[in-house]
């Protein structure tokens, strides 16, 4: 039976072959491989050992390249070129080549103001590629850690497991918002004024779920209020806001102007503890993902823009 002659080969050896064989001198090669002479002849050594031929014989001009070493050569150099270009490859994203379908989980406190807008970039980006966005559930880090959803975004959480990557991307100003005939008429109220009416409030899994951002902030200042309202949807919590004189606190980045019945009116508090963290949530293992790396930087670059359109989210 013929040596397998691939079993045990040192592929930095091959590479040490292929630029000798174009060199065909050794100071040359070492040059190219940024080492010295001596350790190009050890490595010629070893590939003579490994194939059992000379390879290169010395001429007066250099090194002069065996049959076998020629045979060699044509034979595997178009494979090896292939797989380096491959590897230094790797690395390369191109967003109009994307054709596989993206999964994207969301608050439901932003999926009603930034999915349109977030689908809109990454459509503009990669037309090829289809897009799925989930609200953010109890499940959605099960999901990003079994590879089933790419990129989480939603308000900063605590205890996120060791193998998932946080990145924060933007801040949010939640903002009250009422009907545009609703009894108070200020453009900003303190948090004791806003105390005075009803709440309705969005449901969000994994940040509010227990207790809402209401609750929450009326409970630190020891105000009396009333949550009459909650729902999973955010289409639900605005309609309600619209029939009724409720007051909603959601998303500073909703775009008023898609909701001419609506008004927003800013909350004055102290210590900003209305202003929230956003982050995107991924496998840690996919953190210098090409497409991870993409889609983040659109995400930045889109919460970003919005948040120059609104003087309030400043």
């Amino acid at each position: 039976m013929a040596k397998n002659l691939f079993h045990n080969l040192d592929l930095n050896l091959l590479n040490v072959f292929f630029i000798l064989y174009q060199e065909r001198n050794m100071r040359l090669t070492a040059s190219r491989l940024f080492v010295t002479q001596p350790a190009i002849s050890k490595s010629l050594q070893k590939l003579r050992h490994h194939f059992g031929d000379e390879l290169f014989v010395k001429i007066p001009s250099g090194l002069e390249p065996t049959a076998f070493s020629v045979n060699l050569f044509q034979a595997i150099h178009p494979i090896y070129q292939n797989l380096e270009i491959a590897v230094n490859n790797i690395n390369d994203f191109e967003p109009l080549a994307l054709e596989e379908t993206i999964n994207i989980s969301i608050s439901s406190f932003l999926l009603n103001s930034m999915g349109s807008k977030l689908f809109e970039a990454i459509s503009n980006a990669a037309p090829n590629c289809n897009i799925q966005m989930y609200k953010w559930s109890n499940e959605t880090i099960s999901h990003i850690q079994q590879d089933q959803i790419h990129l989480g975004i939603t308000y900063t959480i605590n205890d996120v497991p060791a193998e998932i990557s946080e990145t924060q991307i933007s801040e949010d100003n939640f903002l009250c918002y009422v009907r545009n005939d609703h009894p108070c008429k200020k453009d900003e109220i303190t948090l004791a004024e806003a105390a005075q009416f009803e709440f309705a409030t969005i449901i969000a899994a994994d940040w509010n779920y227990q207790r809402s951002l209401a609750q929450q902030t009326f409970k630190k200042y020891e105000l009396d209020y009333r949550i009459k309202f909650r729902s999973e949807l955010p289409s639900t919590v605005l309609d309600v806001v619209s029939e009724t004189d409720m007051i909603a606190p959601l998303s500073g980045f909703i775009d008023i102007s898609h909701y001419p019945q609506l008004r927003a009116i800013k909350v004055n508090v102290p210590d900003n503890i209305l202003n929230y963290k956003i982050a995107t949530y991924s496998h840690y293992k996919n953190r210098q993902n090409p497409l991870t790396k993409w889609l983040i930087k659109l995400i930045v670059d889109t919460f970003e823009a919005e948040a120059k359109k609104s003087p309030k989210l400043k």
